[in-house]
């Protein structure tokens, strides 16, 4: 009995070589690593100085002459005038009852207050709009003064009763012995000029914030408010040797407080004293916002630098003959600059089209050949005369780059670092055989090997 044959015909081989490389191809393209590829993009990066300053204002604590519970008719961070109620003082513990009760049947004394949040509230929604939602905030704060402020003006008028019916001292009206800004907080710093700040003073484990509110039962000579007559105020700032020398030029610094990411003008004074530096930063404005901070987190930004802003993961380093600028020529059909090599392998020297790079830094003095694309011991010459200097490409320099995959394969392109941070670098935009503003690279230079194509 014969076995049987398999007959393959031409197209069928075809067919199946065909089916194998699709099916390869595939495979490939479903298990290939998915490269991520980053849009080059302009940006501005500042040198800053991350540190914590202390704020010192031309401040005041007021104690009580009498003990008793507290209630509030101002709102903490209002603006006062001087003889502006502030506060009253029950020295029984009856009177606020006894108030809530003819505010309640007094309805002239209601409807004013009634009246008042009417016209709070109406105002808003006149002005209110969607894109400014804390203004919501600030509405609070009105609805809260409105309150306060005909309470207040209530109790001034019916003191007489309230004494009448409790004596002469269980009820005490407090007014303001200044003006200037309130604040119903203070702490146990007690340094008013800043010349007297020490290092000690940054030490933050045994400092101490207090916050007052109505309703607190407080003793005689404890603090009842702290009032502020300035909004020009500093914040004092140590400072490490190199700081100081970055800053010791400079009479005015932008500062940005971090817990809200507001930015300020500052004078800056700067004085080394018991061998350490500090730095006085001077401010007219924002001292309402922070009054009640006394330890401020900032930044201060010095010179600034624009580029291109690239992901640090992108960055990868080759290594390159660094060649003097007197080997650069002009030859063989093109007018771009070559260079007149001959190698091992070779009787006589030619005109070379290698890839020239320069950098900023250097242009005027070096221009760089990759490594991969030179054979070892290769020498350049000034000219074909036979006189002509010479130049051995032997020792290497590492430079920095990213791969560019505009053209479809994994193509290295030169750049200058400018600044970093902790993610990203910024990279000068002239640089020769550098990247441009808007080329895909490669996001992660790990995932890729150079001239790798990417699809």
């Amino acid at each position: 009995m014969k076995k049987g044959r398999i007959h393959l015909s031409l197209s069928l081989v075809i067919f199946l070589v065909l089916l194998i490389y699709m099916i390869v191809h595939v495979l490939t393209f479903i298990f290939k690593t998915k490269l991520t590829v980053y849009e080059v993009q302009a940006g501005v990066m500042t040198e800053k100085i991350s540190t914590t300053g202390i704020a010192v204002r031309d401040e005041k604590v007021v104690k009580s002459k009498s003990g008793g519970y507290i209630n509030y008719y101002i709102p903490d961070l209002s603006k006062v005038y001087k003889g502006e109620v502030l506060y009253s003082l029950d020295t029984t513990g009856k009177i606020k009852d006894y108030i809530a009760e003819e505010i309640t049947e007094d309805k002239s004394a209601s409807g004013k207050v009634i009246s008042s949040l009417k016209d709070t509230i109406s105002d808003f929604h006149e002005e209110y709009s969607y894109s400014d939602f804390e203004d919501v905030y600030n509405l609070k704060q009105k609805l809260d003064n409105a309150v306060l402020s005909s309470n207040g003006q209530y109790i001034e008028q019916t003191l007489k009763k309230i004494q009448e019916k409790y004596g002469e001292d269980a009820y005490q009206i407090q007014k303001s012995g200044y003006s200037g800004i309130l604040s119903l907080s203070y702490d146990n710093f007690n340094i008013t000029n800043a010349a007297k700040v020490s290092v000690g003073d940054f030490e933050q484990n045994k400092y101490e914030n207090y916050h007052l509110s109505s309703n607190d039962e407080i003793e005689s000579g404890d603090i009842v408010y702290r009032i502020v007559n300035s909004e020009n105020w500093q914040i004092v700032i140590l400072l490490d040797e190199e700081e100081y020398n970055e800053l010791k030029d400079r009479t005015s610094v932008t500062v940005n407080f971090l817990q809200d990411d507001v930015s300020a003008s500052a004078d800056i004074e700067l004085k080394e004293k018991d061998d350490q530096y500090f730095g006085y930063l001077s401010l007219s404005q924002y001292m309402i916002r922070y009054m009640n901070d006394r330890y401020l987190d900032l930044e201060i930004s010095l010179d600034s630098d624009s580029g291109y802003k690239i992901p640090k993961s992108a960055v990868v380093e080759k290594d390159f003959y660094q060649v003097p600028v007197a080997y650069l020529t002009k030859g063989g059909n093109t007018t771009a600059n070559s260079v007149l090599a001959k190698s091992d392998n070779e009787d006589t020297a030619s005109i070379k089209n290698y890839t020239i790079y320069k950098f900023e830094k250097d242009k005027d003095e070096y221009f760089y050949l990759s490594a991969a694309d030179v054979d070892k011991n290769t020498v350049l010459f000034t000219d074909s005369e036979s006189d002509a200097e010479q130049f051995y490409l032997k020792d290497t320099v590492k430079q920095k780059g990213v791969y560019s995959i505009n053209q479809g394969y994994a193509k290295f392109r030169a750049i200058e670092e400018l600044r970093s941070d902790d993610e990203f670098v910024l990279i000068a935009s002239d640089t020769v055989q550098g990247v441009s503003l808007y080329d895909h690279i490669v996001y992660d230079s790990s995932e890729i090997n150079e001239n790798e194509v990417v699809y």
